[in-house]
């Protein structure tokens, strides 16, 4: 039964009336369960006289959904029910949303693992990206196992009201041994500082709020464009997946610029791969690459004193030599089970001072201030030099390869930045005056 009442019960089920063989208010378009995998049950219901047995013993998810309902762009919904049996039950949305890869769908909220013959109440959030007469609200369920299997009733559905703000640390704070966020599942509003942006993707990016431990998050986002340094509020979905903390589905936003970054924390490697870096801006010393970067650009790279880590090429890909050390900056991500440093771009990854230490180049910039055509001394070109210019922020603004020692800083607005020069042999670094 629908209501369109705001903020109030939307849609309730107790699966009391059937046409034919299947629920009357469900088995919309968008079912993938077939229809003798759902069923009647009359014993040990949880309220009225019906409940509904829904079958799937496979690993591959099946849809189950209701007949079509509106839907308003940016609401939040509350999906309560009652479950028993075993199996794993989960809540979507299909409401048409144009943009995001996702097929008009939702993304899924997490799991709930049944696993016994007790009635437990489950609520799943889950938000509309679009105003859609049509929508269908889904319970996706999967590894089923009789005799049971998994057996739904009284399914309520509730226009949640916005939720209060929250911080990242509130988000990613957690003493679970797994490292779940103790909002996973919920829609929250939260903001913080840009640090990083996937520029190859287009499809993420890195925020925080403050310094520390659990003050980082990483946001999957294709919709919206972000840049180093603005400061960005979302409301977005808090999602598990594989051990990883992450935002989603993004349903509000709002962005301003010109903000500086947090600074890097400075961590071991073994430190760095403790959970609560999980998402923040670190640096990294002194780390020596001992393989090169293989088929997927991940390399290792270790400390004399303090353990190793991977590299990886989230953000920014570089080939490091073999027995070189080096200082790296970057935030901590998570994938395939493994804690991976992601530099940022050429300015992150500086020479360390293991046991190949390489001297840096005393490099001179003329003239200083300059009005944008900028010479270099001290570098002698041998071959190309990648080169890249970052802000009094730490924002990179430019970058590129040089093959003379003469750099065009024309487009940079007045401002002092940092001029860094990366040969294969050496590294350059000065600062410029960009003054008109």
């Amino acid at each position: 039964m629908w209501s369109a009442a705001a903020g109030a019960q939307v849609f309730t089920s107790g699966f009391e009336t059937w046409n034919d063989t299947v629920p009357a208010e469900w088995m919309g378009s968008k079912t993938s369960l077939s229809a003798d995998s759902v069923t009647q049950v009359t014993t040990d219901v949880h309220g009225g006289t019906f409940a509904v047995r829904l079958q799937n013993s496979t690993t591959s998810h099946r849809r189950f959904t209701t007949q079509p309902v509106p839907v308003t762009n940016g609401a939040i919904y509350d999906v309560t029910y009652w479950v028993r049996g075993t199996g794993e039950i989960r809540t979507g949305l299909f409401d048409d949303r144009p943009s995001g890869g996702t097929s008009g769908y939702a993304p899924y909220t997490n799991y709930f693992v049944s696993t016994g013959s007790t009635w437990t109440q489950v609520t799943q959030q889950i938000s509309a990206a679009n105003d859609f007469a049509s929508a269908e609200f889904i319970l996706s369920v999967r590894s089923t196992a009789g005799p049971e299997h998994l057996v739904v009733d009284d399914l309520t559905i509730t226009e949640a009201a916005p939720p209060e703000p929250v911080s990242i640390y509130a988000i990613q704070f957690t003493a679970d041994p797994g490292g779940a966020s103790p909002l996973a599942g919920q829609i929250v509003t939260t903001g913080g500082i840009v640090t990083a942006v996937d520029t190859i993707g287009a499809d993420s990016y890195f925020i925080q709020s403050g310094t520390g431990p659990w003050t980082g998050i990483y946001v999957n986002d294709a919709t919206n464009a972000v840049a180093l340094g603005d400061s960005v509020i979302i409301t977005a979905s808090v999602e598990e997946s594989f051990q990883y903390t992450r935002l989603t589905n993004v349903t509000s936003f709002a962005a301003e610029g010109g903000f500086a970054v947090p600074a890097a924390e400075v961590l071991t490697p073994n430190q760095a791969n403790e959970e609560q870096w999980e998402g923040v801006l670190v640096k990294v010393p002194d780390i020596g690459c001992t393989a090169l970067p293989d088929n997927f650009g991940e390399w290792i790279a270790t400390s004399t004193t303090g353990g190793s880590m991977m590299i990886n090429d989230l953000l920014f890909a570089y080939t490091p030599t073999v027995g070189t050390f080096y200082t790296i900056t970057g935030v901590m991500n998570y994938s395939f089970n493994a804690r991976k440093l992601e530099p940022r771009f050429l300015a992150d990854i500086e020479f360390g001072s293991g046991v190949a230490e390489q001297a840096q180049g005393a490099l001179l910039a003329y003239p200083n201030p300059s009005s944008g055509m900028v010479r270099l001394s001290g570098w002698e070109p041998n071959g190309s030099a990648d080169f890249s210019v970052t802000d009094a922020g730490g924002r990179l603004v430019l970058s590129g390869a040089l093959m003379n020692p003469v750099a065009d800083l024309t487009g940079l607005p007045d401002g002092a930045y940092t001029l860094s020069l990366r040969t294969a042999k050496s590294v350059f670094r000065t600062r410029v005056v960009v003054q008109r």
